[in-house]
């Protein structure tokens, strides 16, 4: 990652806690002074090529996964967001944005359609100053010719394997924020700290998170990194040691491995995975291979079905975060009763 200001100035000292009200509203009496580090213009570079932000921008777009809610804690309520498809409301918006929204008053922004292609023509209609995709699918066909246009902040390596805490500092860089980054970071961390604080089960207990496609006949082993991995790992559990070592497969945000390896999760104490339906998961639960899998005999299993909790949980930001955690927190902890032998 490659972020730099015309002063070229080091990352900002002091760190301020994350603005509560949109990029329109005044300045807070007791707001730190804009540190060098945000001045404009701001270049970022990415996988994809260069954003050059001239000055801070004031209608945000955002695509993929994370950057609306990172937008929000970061003081700005973006005109434009990916829409939600799967987990998302009957409107399309992920429960936890809209409703930081709306609890300041604000408009709701257009929903843009991502998928099966971008709606570069309604990005542009809405005339933005930058668009943040730092977790995002978006193509190089897509980028370069919306880039054209409109500085793009993507992704710095691959498609959807953006840690949170760069996604904050690419994200607070774009905004001229970079003194409230710290701040942010810290408050991700200490809010996943403080919700397993009532679980000691879960310290020092090791985890894969895996997704079980039997069409391709592979698990996806979600690797460190990928905001779902962290997630639980700031949660005081521990990659297992034959997942720790795994970089995601060419081409992908995952590492794929056959089937007939499922007994490399054999070191696993919880296996987390996710569906796309409640049949599904019972289809794959009732595999041999996937059944033999030590910690899914055990029950120290925690198979995630509901949309909006599995993509909350993907995300790893803050809103996200606050959603999902009295969901999750206890299923989790369930399965680590049930790997120390304890559980029902």
């Amino acid at each position: 990652m490659c972020i730099r200001d015309r002063s070229s100035a080091a990352s900002a000292t002091a760190a301020v806690p994350p603005a509560a009200a949109p990029a329109s509203s005044a300045p807070a009496s007791n707001a730190a002074p804009a540190a060098a580090a945000d001045r404009f213009p701001v270049t970022i570079d990415s996988a994809l090529g260069q954003a050059v932000i001239p000055a801070p921008p004031k209608r945000v777009v955002t695509l993929g996964l994370g950057a609306d809610d990172l937008a929000l804690a970061l003081g700005v309520v973006p005109v434009g967001t990916s829409r939600a498809d799967w987990g998302g409301d009957a409107d399309h918006y992920w429960p936890w944005v809209r409703a930081a929204i709306q609890a300041q008053g604000q408009p709701l922004p257009e929903r843009i359609t991502v998928y099966p292609e971008l709606d570069i023509e309604k990005i542009i209609a809405l005339r933005p100053d930058v668009v943040l995709a730092p977790f995002s699918g978006v193509s190089p066909e897509a980028y370069a010719q919306l880039s054209r246009l409109v500085p793009v902040v993507a992704y710095p390596g691959q498609p959807f394997l953006t840690p949170v805490d760069t996604q904050i500092d690419l994200i607070a860089a774009a905004l001229g924020k970079r003194t409230e980054a710290a701040a942010l970071k810290a408050r991700i961390h200490d809010a996943l700290a403080q919700a397993a604080r009532p679980y000691p089960e879960l310290a020092g207990k090791t985890f894969a998170y895996v997704r079980a496609d039997p069409g391709s006949g592979n698990f996806a082993a979600y690797v460190a990194g990928d905001p779902r991995v962290d997630t639980l790992s700031a949660m005081g559990l521990t990659l297992a040691p034959s997942v720790r070592g795994l970089r995601a497969s060419a081409g992908h945000f995952a590492h794929y491995l056959g089937f007939e390896h499922a007994d490399a999760l054999g070191d696993a104490d919880i296996l987390v995975s996710w569906f796309y339906t409640p049949e599904e998961r019972d289809r794959i639960a009732a595999l041999p291979l996937y059944a033999a899998i030590p910690a899914v005999r055990r029950g120290a299993y925690v198979a995630l079905s509901d949309p909006a909790l599995v993509m909350a949980s993907s995300s790893g930001t803050p809103l996200a975060v606050a959603w999902m955690l009295d969901r999750l927190a206890p299923q989790l902890a369930q399965a680590a009763k049930r790997a120390n032998g304890t559980g029902p």
